[in-house]
């Protein structure tokens, strides 16, 4: 899945300030229609260039078109260049799909490839008995299962596909969207990740490219928390004391290596 970089000082950056001073806006709105920008440039086709909409953005940062043009206006020279982000290819990774043809440098999918080969040749040169070979070859067939299942489960911005019990949203976009979405402070269950794969997983012929899943994951767990809350609960918030082993912040749930 694609990805995109941030750098570290990036909240403390004195230009957020100046933005803010020049549109008359908060700093918070600067910085997070940045990130809206920044997402929404890195799953263009020609990556550094915003497509996305004022309306759009106002919409989902919840403000007025005017808040918006203001600070439109006032990165301009700053940040962003016309319709490209400024230093986009200073700071942005090239797309690891794929190969650079011009360069020589290998896709990440390749670079698998190429180690497990490596890997198997070394066990080729040991001596081996009956049993050694048995060993071997098994560990082999296992290799290439795991190397067809990644192959099966790598995924670009613009491909479409059915749902599968692999698929987890992005930490770093998803975070992005729940943000949209006015859940950046909620936290659900990971329960409920599993009960969006199994609906899906049942409708294998609905396809849908990897960012327009988190937008049905996040939809989901909207409509959820909608419910609790009329049904007299109220949604998680990270604020409050949880059970450590049921209900965590999205962000730490999906980057969570046992979930």
């Amino acid at each position: 899945m694609d990805w995109l970089r941030l750098w570290h000082d990036m909240p403390n950056d004195p230009k957020w300030r100046t933005i803010a001073r020049v549109s008359g806006q908060p700093i918070a709105l600067v910085q997070a229609m940045y990130i809206h920008l920044l997402v929404d440039a890195s799953r263009n086709v020609t990556r550094g260039h915003v497509t996305v909409t004022k309306e759009d953005i106002a919409s989902a940062l919840d403000v007025t078109d005017d808040q918006i043009e203001a600070v439109f206006a006032a990165m301009q020279g700053r940040v962003i260049d016309g319709d490209k982000l400024t230093g986009w290819e200073g700071r942005q990774p090239k797309r690891e799909d794929a190969g650079n043809p011009e360069t020589g440098a290998k896709s990440a999918a390749q670079r698998k490839r190429d180690q497990r080969e490596r890997e198997r040749n070394g066990k080729a040169e040991k001596p081996k008995n009956d049993t050694s070979r048995s060993v071997t070859e098994s560990h082999d067939r296992l290799e290439k299962i795991r190397e067809e299942q990644d192959q099966e489960h790598t995924h670009t911005a613009q491909t479409k596909f059915s749902l599968h019990d692999a698929w987890e949203p992005d930490p770093t976009t998803f975070t992005a969207v729940l943000f949209r979405n006015g859940m950046a402070n909620q936290t659900f269950e990971a329960d409920q990740l599993l009960e969006f794969r199994s609906y899906w997983i049942s409708r294998p012929d609905d396809l849908k490219t990897q960012a327009q899943w988190e937008h049905a994951l996040a939809q989901q767990l909207k409509r959820q928390a909608r419910t609790q809350q009329a049904n007299g609960g109220s949604p998680n918030e990270t604020g409050r004391r949880i059970a450590p082993s049921r209900t965590r912040n999205a962000h730490d749930i999906l980057t969570d290596p046992d979930w």
